[in-house]
């Protein structure tokens, strides 16, 4: 049976409003784990872990930015966290835009994950950089800016979390992403594409993804969680959740 979590960033308005209520909320929703972000991070697990048990929510990851990951005192605190936690995935969420600046930025960027996956493995953690759509563009040699920091990481080092809305904004086929990374993906994030010429957010099922092609595959490959999210919801926060973990169960997918 797959695992499905949620992106708390899904839902940061209500978290911002009702952090309790709306944790509650997502347990209802049928989600078994969350994965965590900026200001609703570890402290989410130390003041409220009482709640989480008591709603079987799992702390399955998070998110966090490059300056956490330059910093390598802050990041084997955050490291730690996420391993008392049970937590088993942390992942560089994205690079602001002034971080792109070509190969040689990405080359550093690879460089700096290598490092922090090896500081998280040592603790039972895999790290993970989460794509958008800009690192499928090339750069100088020819290669995309996606598999300079693959090709300049160790992949027991840096796996991939792969959100295949932005894999499909950027003209490609996840699925066939997918396959060609691997093992190396750890989890999926199912985020879904509207139908019509804005190709923005829609709710999970009801867009254009494959989504039977694509949880197949990513079970043949032994993806761990899979987590939905999206970055603004077409029904508001808490209806756009429940509405999407319906398709997921009335399809089949769990």
């Amino acid at each position: 049976m797959r695992k499905f979590g949620l992106q708390l960033f899904t839902v940061r308005d209500s978290l911002s409003k009702d952090l309790a209520g709306t944790l509650k909320q997502v347990a209802a929703a049928g989600y078994t784990g969350i994965e965590i972000f900026g200001p609703f991070g570890t402290q989410i697990y130390q003041q409220h872990r009482p709640l989480l048990a008591e709603l079987h929510l799992s702390v399955l990851g998070g998110h966090i930015l490059l300056d956490t990951v330059q910093d390598e005192a802050r990041l084997t605190q955050t490291v730690r966290e996420y391993a008392e936690m049970g937590a088993k995935h942390l992942a560089l969420a994205w690079l602001q835009p002034e971080l792109r600046g070509g190969l040689e930025s990405y080359r550093k960027v690879a460089a700096l994950c290598n490092r922090a996956g090896e500081i998280a493995k040592a603790h039972g953690v895999a790290f993970a950089y989460h794509n958008h759509d800009f690192e499928f563009k090339l750069v100088e040699d020819g290669r995309t800016a996606h598999q300079v920091l693959l090709d300049e990481s160790d992949p027991a080092n840096l796996k991939v979390e792969l959100d295949a809305f932005w894999v499909q904004k950027a003209g490609l086929d996840p699925v066939q992403v997918l396959n060609r990374l691997g093992s190396r993906v750890s989890i999926l994030h199912a985020k879904d594409m509207t139908r019509d010429d804005k190709r923005t957010f829609e709710i999970v099922g009801d867009g254009q993804l494959d989504f039977t092609a694509l949880f197949a595959a990513a079970d043949k490959i032994g993806v761990d969680w899979y987590v939905v999210e999206q970055d603004e919801c077409p029904q508001g926060e808490l209806e756009s959740i429940r509405k999407s973990y319906q398709n997921i169960v009335q399809r089949g997918w769990k």
